[in-house]
């Protein structure tokens, strides 16, 4: 029963600073923020670092849902060029 508790907290505390330093580095790369945007961002940063578990799917249907959206509008852009391709050698 201990190994059960011990394994997933010994995972959830070694991915913390993984996640923090990844997610920090990220973060220094944005320089166009103000000091109010980058103390924000610092809070954002640090209680998402604390809730990964629960963070870090949803940020990842956030990118999935974005990935979709780029190519269904990917799939019609293509559709479209096809179209006016053909119309135009029929002309």
């Amino acid at each position: 029963m201990q190994a059960l508790l011990f394994f997933p907290g010994v995972f959830y505390l070694v991915m913390m600073p993984i996640l923090l330093i990844s997610w920090l580095g990220f973060f220094r790369q944005d320089a166009d923020m103000s000091k109010e945007e980058k103390r924000m961002s610092l809070i954002v940063l640090a209680i998402a670092t604390l809730l990964w578990p629960i963070v870090l799917p949803f940020a990842y249907l956030e990118l999935l849902s974005k990935f979709k959206r780029a190519a269904k509008t990917d799939r019609a852009y293509k559709k479209l060029l096809e179209t006016i391709v053909t119309n135009s050698q029929l002309c």
